[in-house]
């Protein structure tokens, strides 16, 4: 564990989901290899673009749309519509074609499995601190055995953007009023999303070094960085005795 800077009390905790609490890379292979088959079997017209074509179709229309990259779900509603719109599948077909495909890739996408390491480390964080879960991504964290230990869980919508804006650590903000901006922790890998959107918000990060974020990759430093969830556990319940 490396500090940057000092710890303050910290009297809650937020946590980044993806490639934090769990490795997300393989489960999102083998959802994107899912729905790539699924709109094969409901649109055969698509069966020249394999998984990594549509990922680059995704790719192209978050850098066109910048305001779609922390919202992961419109971001994929709009790509499914838009590269079924290239294939020329009919308008009235779309709507009902994305929903579908979405639906499929939900199924996918929360078979995500949580290591025994984590849920103890979660459960004994959870009997000190209120915990919040912030992502950009679109997990369900009960079907994924993790809504247990949340108060709260923050996902973008059509009324919240997603990290590194400040909508989501203010939303949560004002579910615990109590809780000074410089009292809560910010738990995640991404050197944007989480160390750049907490310290925007005026909260203290812990960085986690093994997910896919990356030290050249951080524009402001964290608060600290840690490599293991029960290093960072034992640091944080250390300082509650």
């Amino acid at each position: 564990m490396q500090f940057y800077r000092r710890l303050y009390p910290v009297q809650a905790l937020s946590f980044d989901l993806d490639d934090t609490l769990y490795n997300n890379v393989p489960v999102m292979q083998r959802a994107e290899q899912a729905v790539r088959d699924f709109m094969v079997q409901e649109f055969p017209q698509t069966a020249p673009w394999q998984a990594q074509d549509w990922l680059r179709h995704r790719q192209k229309i978050m850098y066109d749309n910048p305001d779609l990259a922390s919202n992961m779900t419109q971001l994929r509603l709009t790509a499914l519509a838009d590269g079924l719109r290239q294939f020329a599948v009919a308008d009235d077909e779309i709507d009902t074609g994305v929903e579908a495909a979405f639906a499929h890739f939900m199924r996918h996408r929360n078979a995500v499995e949580i290591s025994a390491e984590v849920h103890q480390a979660m459960r004994e964080l959870a009997d000190h601190f209120p915990l919040v879960a912030l992502s950009n991504g679109n997990v369900d964290v009960t079907a994924i055995g993790l809504g247990e230990y949340f108060q709260h869980v923050f996902q973008p919508s059509a009324s919240l953007r997603g990290k590194p804006f400040a909508d989501m650590f203010r939303a949560a903000e004002g579910k615990l009023p109590d809780v000074a901006p410089q009292q809560w922790l910010h738990i995640g890998d991404s050197p944007s999303a989480d160390v750049l959107g907490a310290h925007r918000a005026g909260w203290q990060s812990a960085w986690f070094t093994g997910g896919l974020g990356r030290a050249e990759h951080l524009q402001v430093l964290p608060t600290l960085a840690y490599s293991s969830l029960p290093q960072l556990t034992q640091q944080l319940l250390k300082n509650t005795k």
